[in-house]
């Protein structure tokens, strides 16, 4: 047990007074969580709750599993939450398969309970015999150094604290204490991949290979995890130098990097492109070699990968566009290239007079930071909440969040120009930005200067000062913009 209880604090999975829900099923991995979660509750103190999926699938055997997790969580003094998710129907709406719609019926559930109780962990029963077969899985599947670095310890609010321990000292733990676990009869099934991996092929490489394959297979994994976080780390300091706003590939810089760096970097647009790692799901050894191929074309040829994602070859860059995805977001690195003539850099052209910087407009990148003039600028769209409606009465003078709903055309930052105008009242009022400018007395050497968030001719937001009306959350706004900059320790 003092393996489980190192784990928790190496990985820093548990801290005093943190909320926790434990995934029990029944069986002995999840009955080991669920002891040790427990008695690791009288040492630390903390709360948990414990979250039984009945998946409805096995009938009568299910629900006795379901009355046994009920009668230990008793015994244990943890409140249980049993759910009983449509599993078959789940599968056929999604065309998965009934054990991919388990998975998915019991993480879903995780998560939204997580979300209702406000919990800080999630914490599930994956071991070193789980961590073995899913190395070997992705590895003959041909899954990358990720996929054979397996399962992490750690991974946002999931955490596996038996992930160290193999399935025999499980059961010596449970069996030391006179507790006894349910056997779900599809773990013995061999019609699925995994319970042939568990039942067939690991047992063969202990016999006929190694004893200790499993360990080995679970070991080799946790260096890769190492060897994943040094290329992650390295490929944050290649994509600074290579990866501009709006995911635009600078060839010239990618050009400079090795082979694997730049097959990250590839990785890394991907991604960016679509807004996170999902993107990466359907993307293979093919997709890569086409987009190296890409970057060697003349200007113009272009690339569809899955997901709805074109890869343009633009001048010295890749530029990786999400089809579908906001047509109201553009890239600073396209106002770098097109006011290229104006000015050597955008942090350079904050004071110049707006006839010789309109052409210098940097489009709004999400979630991928940017600079404009003499601030550092981050953005993301979130989705509507308590949480962020209070932020909102909280929101500093550099941070700023807005109703993406009512945006029309692309959203940039640039200086001002005739025309521009901000809504100032409920009804729609509008009023020019140059009067609004003069009624707030700021000297018309400074009026050029300021930087602007505007959406076409609508001024969304003075920097440092106040926002349009229309821009402004309101409970019915569905998607929300968030914009912070930092210059100098202002935020």
């Amino acid at each position: 047990m003092q393996r489980i209880y190192d784990t928790i604090q190496n990985y820093h999975m548990i801290e005093p007074g943190m909320r926790v829900l434990a995934g029990v099923s029944g069986g002995a991995d999840s009955v080991c969580l669920l002891l040790a979660l427990a008695e690791y509750r009288r040492l630390i103190g903390f709360e948990l709750v414990a979250v039984h999926v009945e998946h409805g699938i096995r009938g009568e055997e299910s629900l006795a599993d379901a009355r046994y997790v009920e009668k230990l969580c008793r015994s244990f003094g943890v409140e249980l939450v049993v759910e009983h998710p449509d599993v078959a129907g789940l599968a056929q709406e999604r065309h998965m398969t009934m054990e991919e719609a388990g998975r998915a019926a019991r993480y879903e559930i995780f998560e939204r309970i997580r979300l209702e109780r406000g919990a800080d962990r999630i914490a599930v029963a994956h071991n070193q015999n789980d961590q073995a077969e899913t190395v070997l899985w992705n590895l003959v599947r041909g899954s990358g150094i990720a996929g054979l670095a397996g399962m992490s310890p750690v991974r946002n609010h999931l955490v596996r604290p038996l992930l160290f321990l193999s399935r025999a000292e499980i059961e010596k733990i449970l069996r030391s204490r006179g507790i006894g676990w349910q056997t779900d009869r599809t773990n013995l099934e061999t019609c699925y991949t995994r319970n042939r991996i568990r039942l067939q092929v690991l047992p063969q490489m202990e016999q006929q290979l190694n004893a200790q394959a499993v360990r080995h297979l679970a070991e080799a994994s946790e260096r890769l995890r190492e060897v994943c976080e040094y290329l992650s780390e390295e490929t944050d300091r290649a994509a600074a130098r290579c990866i501009l706003p709006g995911v635009y590939l600078d060839l010239q810089e990618f050009c400079r990097e090795q082979p694997l760096i730049q097959k990250e970097l590839l990785k890394r647009c991907v991604s960016l492109a679509h807004g996170g790692a999902g993107g990466l799901k359907d993307l293979g050894r093919l997709h890569l070699e086409a987009l190296l191929s890409l970057a060697g074309m003349p200007c113009g040829k272009s690339l569809d990968l899955p997901g709805k994602l074109q890869v343009i070859r633009e001048r010295q860059f890749l530029h990786f566009i999400a089809q579908g995805k906001s047509e109201r977001f553009g890239s600073a690195a396209q106002a770098e290239v097109s006011g290229m003539s104006h000015c050597t850099g955008k942090a350079s052209c904050a004071g110049r007079s707006p006839e010789k910087s309109a052409a210098l407009e940097i489009p709004v990148a999400v979630d991928s930071p940017f600079r404009v003039g003499e601030f550092s600028v981050r953005a993301e769209l979130l989705d509507n909440s308590a949480e962020i409606l209070q932020e909102i009465h909280e929101e500093k003078k550099y941070t700023k969040l807005l109703s993406y709903d009512t945006i029309n055309y692309h959203v940039c930052f640039r200086t001002r120009r005739t025309g521009d105008y901000l809504i100032i009242n409920q009804d729609g009022g509008r009023k020019k930005l140059k009067d609004y400018l003069i009624d707030q007395k700021i000297p018309r050497q400074e009026r050029d200067r300021l930087w602007l968030l505007a959406d076409g001719s609508h001024i969304l937001w003075i920097v440092g000062d106040r926002i349009s009306e229309a821009a402004k959350v309101k409970q019915d706004t569905k998607q929300i913009l968030k914009i912070q900059l930092e210059e100098d320790g202002n935020k």
